[in-house]
């Protein structure tokens, strides 16, 4: 998020500098599956299905700018995601998550077994129909993340790495800057807090502890001969994302084991047995990678953009599963908002929890 920010921000003249701890999205950005499931990932009519979609739909302008700004390909693909149902119940579910965004005016198809596998041809017989959203799709994140830094540099962003950030330094109800772990102290006329699962870690915020949690999650990944065509799968219990080369990432476990890194054998096995349940040719494919991060968990799983109760000090975090998918509006949020704009959505509902 410290990344798409940076862009947003130097795009319009503001100077900025991004503190990593590490590397410029090593944490979960980099490790993501890339999805942009805005529609699929989101459950219920309100604010949070609005935002994802409105950042979903700003891709393709924001992958088009970003290849012009650094010759990098991001794949965004509009590839569409299709959730699967193996039985009744599985299907009912589907086909009321399809009604009510119907009712929203988006794009859900209901489909039946023949007119899934028109769709996905590789799913397995035994899977009875589900529901399309064709206007979901993916993107590359290591390749996102590369795009992202070249252009903030380019821009005139600065990068830091190894920063890590002790504490929000603040004086009269306004942040003023950052006091690094070495003691340095960096003078600022605005904080932004994207620090992912480590926010609650850095003082001086009115963030309270616990507010934001790191959930491991981990991924595999399989490599095919021959690529899947199609879009992205969803399951009950896993999903896969194909990329062009013939990878496919299977995600993803939620566990709750603080900062513990670490892939875990039955992780894995369960992961590739939902994988091959649903996609049987799975069963075939070389076993690439496993890797975990941590994504940032909130207690109602929204996002936490915008103001805080300290003036100068916004908030950009706690995006838990869809960091990738709500980067450019969270950028754009936090770039309006430092500027002094009216931000293109209203952020309020994803205020941080007082």
């Amino acid at each position: 998020m410290g990344c798409a920010t940076a862009v947003e921000l130097a795009r319009r003249g503001i100077s900025c500098i991004v503190l990593e701890r590490s590397v410029p999205g090593a944490e979960a950005s980099s490790a993501a599956a890339g999805m942009l499931g805005a529609q699929v990932e989101s459950h219920a009519p309100g604010p949070f299905v609005s935002l994802s979609v409105k950042s979903r739909d700003a891709f393709s302008g924001w992958a088009t700018r970003l290849r012009e700004a650094t010759g990098i390909d991001v794949e965004h693909r509009v590839c569409g995601i299709t959730k699967v149902a193996f039985d009744r119940k599985e299907l009912d579910l589907a086909e009321e998550h399809a009604a009510w965004q119907s009712k929203e005016g988006l794009r859900a198809e209901v489909l039946r077994a023949s007119d899934l596998r028109a769709i996905e041809g590789e799913v397995a017989p035994d899977v009875i129909g589900g529901v399309h959203f064709p206007d979901d799709g993916r993107v590359d994140p290591p390749r996102l993340l590369k795009a992202l830094r070249i252009a903030a540099e380019r821009f005139g962003a600065r990068f830091r790495t190894g920063a890590i950030v002790r504490r929000v330094v603040t004086s009269d109800g306004r942040a003023r800057g950052v006091e690094l772990e070495s003691g340095e102290l960096l003078e600022a006329e605005h904080v932004v807090l994207a620090a992912g699962s480590w926010s609650t870690l850095v003082g001086g915020t009115p963030l309270a502890a616990g507010a934001v949690k790191p959930a491991r999650g981990q991924i595999v990944e399989l490599l095919l001969p021959i690529p899947i065509q199609r879009g992205a799968i969803f399951g009950t219990h896993a999903y896969l994302s194909p990329r062009d080369d013939g990878r496919v990432l299977i995600g993803s476990t939620l566990e709750f084991v603080g900062f513990e890194r670490g892939v875990t054998a039955g992780a894995v096995r369960d992961l590739l047995a939902a994988a091959i349940r649903m996609v049987p040719r799975l069963g075939s494919a070389d076993l690439g990678k496993a890797w975990s991060s941590f994504r940032p968990h909130t207690a109602n799983e929204l996002p936490i953009i915008g103001k805080s109760s300290v003036e100068r000090l916004w908030l950009a975090t706690g995006h838990f599963r869809n960091g990738i998918l709500l980067a450019p509006i969270t950028a754009e949020i936090i770039g309006a908002l430092v500027a002094g704009e009216t931000p293109p959505i209203d952020p309020s509902p994803f205020s941080a929890p007082v």
